[in-house]
C-alpha cells in the first residue's frame, strides 16, 4: 500500500544498499514497483509479463548499484530506461512488444547470466542513461512525463509553457533526440582532426538529422575514411534493430 512505503530519500537508500543494506533495496522495490508496472503496461499487455519486466529491471539495476554504478539520486528514471530496453529485446526474441534497445534478453529459466553478458548489460544500461541525461532539460521533462508517467500532452503543456499541440510536437522531437543520443553515445572518440566532425554528428546523421551541406560532407568523409566508415556501419546495424515505426530513414 502507498501509505506503507518508507519516505526516506532515494539517495539515502541507494547509499545504504551500496553499503550492503538489503532492506534498503526492498524499500526501493516497494516504492517504485507499482509505478513501474504502469510503465511496463505501455509495452506488454499481460500482468504477469509486466511483473516479469519490473522484477528483471530491479535485479539488473540493483546489481549495477551494488557494484558501485548506477544512479546516485533518482532511481525510477534509470529503472524506466532498463524496462524499455528489456521490453525491446524481449520483443526481438519473443515478439512481445515493439520498441528499441540493445539490452541482452532475460536468461532462459534454467540458465544463468555469464560475465560477458553482464558486462554488455551494464554497458548498454549506462549508454541509455547517458543518452537520456545528454538531452536538453525540456526534452527530459516531456519524455519523463509522457513516456514514464503516462501524462497526456494536455497535462504536460502548462509545465512547459506551451499548448497541448506544442507539447505533442516537443515529445516527438525529444523521442527522436533520445534515439540519436543513444546512437551517438556508442560512437568512439578519435584523435584524428579530420574525423572529429563526422564522429561528433554521426548519431544524428544516421537518422537523417543533419541538414543538407553538413550531411553531404559527412557522407564524403565516410567514403574516404575506412575507420569512420566502420563505425558508421556498426551504428547502422544498431539503428536497424529499432522497429520500423521508430527507425527513421537512414541518410
Amino acid at each position: 500500500m502507498r501509505e506503507d512505503v518508507d519516505t526516506t530519500a532515494d539517495a539515502t537508500l541507494l547509499d545504504a544498499f551500496r553499503a550492503g543494506d538489503i532492506a534498503a533495496g526492498e524499500t526501493l522495490f516497494r516504492r517504485h514497483a507499482e509505478p513501474l508496472r504502469r510503465i511496463a503496461a505501455g509495452w506488454v499487455s499481460e500482468p504477469a509479463e509486466r511483473d516479469d519486466l519490473v522484477a528483471e529491471a530491479f535485479v539488473r539495476v540493483l546489481s549495477v548499484i551494488r557494484d558501485g554504478g548506477g544512479p546516485r539520486e533518482n532511481l525510477r528514471p534509470y529503472l524506466a530506461v532498463t524496462i524499455r530496453n528489456l521490453a525491446a529485446k524481449w520483443s526481438h526474441h519473443h515478439k512481445r512488444v515493439e520498441l528499441y534497445g540493445t539490452t541482452p534478453a532475460v536468461e532462459e529459466a534454467a540458465g544463468t547470466i555469464g560475465a560477458e553478458e553482464l558486462l554488455i548489460l551494464r554497458s548498454n544500461a549506462r549508454l541509455a542513461w547517458t543518452a537520456y541525461c545528454a538531452l536538453p532539460g525540456r526534452w527530459r521533462t516531456v519524455l519523463w512525463r509522457t513516456e514514464a508517467e503516462g501524462d497526456s500532452p494536455k497535462v504536460v503543456a502548462p509545465l512547459l509553457g506551451v499548448s497541448p499541440n506544442g507539447a505533442s510536437v516537443l515529445a516527438l522531437r525529444a523521442r527522436e533526440g533520445l534515439r540519436q543520443a543513444f546512437l551517438q553515445a556508442q560512437v568512439p572518440e578519435t584523435g584524428t582532426p579530420c574525423c572529429q566532425e563526422a564522429r561528433r554528428r554521426m548519431g544524428a546523421w544516421l537518422r537523417g538529422g543533419v541538414p543538407g551541406r553538413r550531411a553531404d560532407l559527412i557522407s564524403a568523409h565516410l567514403a574516404d575514411c575506412e575507420p569512420c566508415r566502420t563505425v558508421a556501419t556498426r551504428l547502422d546495424e544498431i539503428n536497424r534493430e529499432m522497429p520500423p515505426g521508430v527507425r527513421a530513414v537512414s541518410a
